[in-house]
């Protein structure tokens, strides 16, 4: 035992001599957490266009027009002057301008009467969109055009009611006339009954039930799992090849000539590897929590999950190197194989958002059984019997590849 314990330290000294590597180990998941904490803002409000709005009308009708738009969610409506406003756009301090001119009221109220075509015509509404920008003027647009798409259908409709409002703007109507306007427009609206009642267009929702209850999820913490991992594939792959490293500065030969056994050399190597994943998991995990608002009693669990599964997926990237003719093919090797298991096990993309073909495999890859079983643990119920099957679809294999690069290492380096 206490050459293994000598031989972890070893490596574990020779690591802490590159701090490079070792800060990009510690570093990377601190700064794609950093990174997906600033789009895990659920709290940021959604961008809202502002409007600059000149009402030289004043009017009633006018008034409903701009609560009408007052009421989307995208937009915040600010009343200025003519000048005020042509000025504020000009220096693209709004996303639009929009001016409702003298006159509205009585274009609207006249347009439903063919007579008072040039009336409507004098009345039009002026839209200035700030050019720098590019959605939300569309959405200012799209508005407004649904706004007056409603004003020339209720004129078509009502447009006799209308005409009767016009008639009555000089003061209040009498309860007669109130009574007449009522009956016409309750006879406009039976004459729509056959269109309206029934609708002429029924929407069925149907919500499946979902397959699995479980916490909702934002972004950040989504994403966090697969991050880690990512992060522990990386150490993986990189204390993997310190087998070539060793081979080149000839202290691999030296501890090969030796009486100890090729499988505690191994060993050696593998309990610095989980040194390393058990410091650049904890980091990750306190970071989960203070960015992602991870629960602190579940870090434990967590981080012995991941230091578990991190250290088999370093025996099993170790026999890689024993099949490579050189270091330089070991690394193009461990490439290979290092980035398709980051797309297929999460770490790219979540398992949510993959085609289900694709998380169906990933999901069954050694980093991917390792991303599941550890959202389970994160955020959901632990299960011991997913989490048993995923430890023994880990370990096995891992159990297989050391056994088979202790048995390797000494013929493949060994060299007399």
């Amino acid at each position: 035992m206490r050459y293994l314990f000598v031989a972890a330290a070893k490596d574990i000294r020779r690591r802490l001599a590159d701090p490079a590597a070792f800060a990009i180990w510690i570093g990377l998941p601190l700064l794609l957490g950093g990174l997906l904490s600033f789009i895990n803002d659920d709290d940021a409000a959604p961008p809202r266009a502002t409007v600059l709005v000149v009402d030289e009308d004043d009017t009633f009708s006018s008034g409903l027009l701009l609560t009408a738009l007052e009421r989307a969610p995208t937009m915040e409506l600010k009343t200025v002057s003519i000048d005020e406003g042509r000025r504020r756009i000009d220096d693209g301090d709004a996303t639009a301008l929009l001016v409702v001119p003298k006159g509205f009221e009585q274009a609207v109220f006249d347009a439903s009467s063919a007579s008072s075509a040039s009336a409507a015509s004098a009345a039009e509404l002026t839209l200035v969109t700030n050019p720098a920008q590019q959605i939300l003027p569309g959405i200012v647009e799209e508005t407004l055009e649904i706004v007056v798409e409603g004003v020339f259908y209720a004129q078509q409709i009502f447009g006799s009611a209308l005409r009767r409002i016009a008639d009555q703007r000089s003061g209040p109507p009498s309860d007669v006339e109130v009574a007449a306007m009522a009956v016409e427009i309750n006879r406009e609206a039976a004459s729509l009954q056959n269109v309206l009642f029934p609708p002429a267009i029924a929407l069925t929702v149907v919500r499946a039930a979902p397959e699995q209850a479980g916490p909702s999820l934002s972004f950040g913490q989504l994403f966090f799992p697969g991050m880690l991992f990512m992060s522990l594939l990386f150490i993986a792959g990189g204390m993997a090849g310190d087998i070539w490293e060793e081979q080149q500065m000839g202290t691999l030969k030296r501890a090969l000539s030796t009486a100890q056994s090729a499988r505690r050399l191994l060993a050696g190597k593998l309990v610095a590897g989980i040194v390393m994943m058990t410091v650049i998991g904890s980091v990750a995990l306190a970071a989960g929590t203070v960015l992602f608002d991870l629960a602190w009693w579940r870090v434990p669990a967590a981080l012995a999950w991941s230091v578990f599964t991190g250290s088999a997926l370093l025996a099993l990237f170790t026999p890689l190197q024993m099949l490579a003719s050189s270091q330089r093919a070991a690394d193009m090797l461990s490439s290979t194989i290092l980035f398709p298991l980051m797309m297929l096990g999460g770490s790219f993309f979540p398992f949510e958002t993959m085609p289900a073909w694709m998380a169906a495999v990933g999901q069954w890859t050694p980093n991917g059984l390792g991303v599941a079983r550890l959202k389970d643990l994160l955020y959901g119920d632990v299960a011991l019997a997913p989490l048993a099957i995923a430890a023994l679809g880990i370990g096995v294999p891992a159990a297989a590849a050391f056994l088979f690069s202790a048995r390797r290492l000494r013929r493949r380096f060994a060299v007399l």
